[in-house]
Formats: C-alpha cells, sequence, structure tokens
C-alpha cells in the first residue's frame, strides 16, 4: 500500500478550514494554479492536480467531488493563499467589519457597482486585481481582492471612517465628535441622504412654530438621529431631554443612539431604521 493511500484525505472545503482558509479562496487559487478546471459546471482534477494527490471520493447524497491528502496542508502552494483573492467576507474578517459594509464601502471607493443582485468589479476595481466570478448556485455575481487591498490607503482610510474614533467624515462635511464622525460616515456610505446639525421646524404640536436641532436629519424618510456622548457637556443632558420631548410632541421619528452602540453601529442603526421602514442595503 502507498504512502498516499495510507494519508486521510479531505475535501477541498474541510482543507480550507484545516489550514484557517475561506474554502472559495482554495478553490480560486486551485483553478489559478492549474490543479483543477471547471466542466459542465463541475470541479474536475487536471493532470497536475492528479500529480499533486488528488483523486476522487464519491458521497451517496451528493455525488463525485475532489479530495487531497492532508499533507497538502504544508505543500508551498498553501503559501500562496495569502495572495489569494479574497471575498467581501473573508476582508470583513480581516478588516474587523460586516461584511455588507465592505460592499458598500468598496462602492463609494468607487471600486465596485450594484447589479441586480451581487457586485460588479470596475476598472478601477479591476486596476487594483479585483476579479470578477460567478456563484454556481445562484449565478449572482461577486468580487474577490488581492490581498494588497489590505495596504491600500484609499481603502484603509474609508474604515478608519467607520471606526467609533473616526477622526474625518468621508462626505465633506466638518469634523466633529468621533462618534457623529462614525454615524455620519455609516450615513453616506450606505446611501441614505442625511443633513448635519439640521435645524428642524416643528409643525405640529404644542411646540409648533419653534425649531430644534437635530445631529442627524434624513429628509427623504422624515428622521431625526440625535446621538449621546458617554461625558456629555454641561447642560447638554438637559438639552437633550428638552429636545426628545419637542420632537415627541411634533411626531417626529427620533432614532437615539449612544456611544456604548458605537461598536455595533451597522447592526443597531440599521435595524433601528427597519423599525421606521427604512431599508438598509
Amino acid at each position: 500500500m502507498s504512502r498516499d493511500s495510507q494519508q486521510k484525505h479531505l475535501s477541498t472545503t474541510a482543507l480550507a478550514k484545516a489550514i484557517g482558509k475561506d474554502g472559495k479562496e482554495l478553490f480560486i487559487l486551485l483553478a489559478n494554479s492549474g490543479w483543477i478546471i471547471k466542466v459542465d459546471g463541475h470541479w474536475q482534477l487536471t493532470e497536475k492536480g492528479r500529480f499533486e494527490g488528488g483523486t476522487y471520493a464519491n458521497h451517496p447524497k451528493y455525488g463525485e467531488y475532489i479530495v487531497w491528502p492532508e499533507s497538502l496542508k504544508s505543500h508551498p502552494v498553501m503559501g500562496l493563499l495569502p495572495e489569494a483573492p479574497l471575498s467581501a467576507r473573508n476582508l470583513s474578517l480581516k478588516l474587523g467589519m460586516p461584511a455588507r459594509l465592505i460592499n458598500v464601502l468598496l462602492a463609494e471607493r468607487g471600486w465596485i457597482e450594484k447589479h441586480v443582485h451581487g457586485w460588479l468589479a470596475t476598472e478601477a476595481g479591476k486596476a487594483l486585481g479585483a476579479q470578477q466570478h460567478i456563484s454556481d448556485s445562484t449565478a449572482i455575481p461577486f468580487v474577490t481582492w488581492p490581498e494588497t487591498l489590505l495596504d491600500n490607503p484609499a481603502l484603509q482610510q474609508a474604515v478608519a471612517a467607520l471606526k467609533p474614533d473616526a477622526a474625518h467624515c468621508l462626505d465633506g462635511h466638518a469634523p466633529a465628535e468621533g462618534g457623529l464622525n462614525q454615524i455620519n460616515n455609516w450615513l453616506y456610505v450606505t446611501g441614505l441622504t442625511h443633513a448635519r446639525r439640521y435645524g428642524l421646524a416643528l409643525t405640529v404640536g404644542q411646540y409648533r412654530g419653534q425649531s430644534v436641532t437635530v445631529d442627524f436629519y434624513l429628509p427623504q424618510q422624515r428622521v431625526a438621529i440625535v446621538y449621546w456622548p458617554a461625558e456629555a457637556a454641561p447642560g447638554k443632558l438637559a438639552a437633550t431631554l428638552e429636545l426628545r420631548e419637542k420632537l415627541k410632541a411634533a411626531h417626529c421619528p427620533v432614532i437615539e443612539l449612544e456611544q456604548s452602540q458605537l461598536d455595533n453601529l451597522d447592526e443597531i442603526l440599521a435595524r433601528e431604521l427597519m423599525k421606521l421602514s427604512v431599508a438598509v442595503y
């Protein structure tokens, strides 16, 4: 019995998991390396793939699939994985951001554009190494990226702008306290038209005829957003409580955010907007 036949064999997905990588990432690398090729929608081994130890196994439900000797975990080609294309999910893990935000952020940079479903690489994105793919199961287009994108200054600047300590505004608004900058940038990259420090006229209720200033206002949705920093300036708490009372009396939808929520801003703000029938994609 040969040494190879005595080894444990792993599917491509299981092999990727064993080395802490994404399965889709490994499939793309092996295809680019000439080990596998897609024929009629199914992955097939090439002569090189067979030479490297690839063979086939059968599953009673899913049929034939490719397996590899476990020893391939230390094969030199695996060292190329850091340079292998990264999906939005991979980028999100490396950057510590939600995958959904990664795509809208890349779109804001002009590197991808929204398709009916999925995303398409732009010429600017392709110049940075973007590769276009189509999902086998859904036919939805998606884009992958080289590891070098993580070092791109424009990407690093945009990612920093979506952190709680953001120092600037992507849309040109004057910088403010970090939490306000982060909220501003989230609204901007998600495509929500908004105003900063907006003077909102109250047209109904006991305060009719007065105006109040809200941190953010979404004119198309008629929603106000108010931010409460952890350490408010003297008089800020009383002013905010008065603002809350006036907005309630005027029946103006308002979302209140606290500093402790900034680490999960994408999830929290998207959920609060959905409660007001505002969908964020």
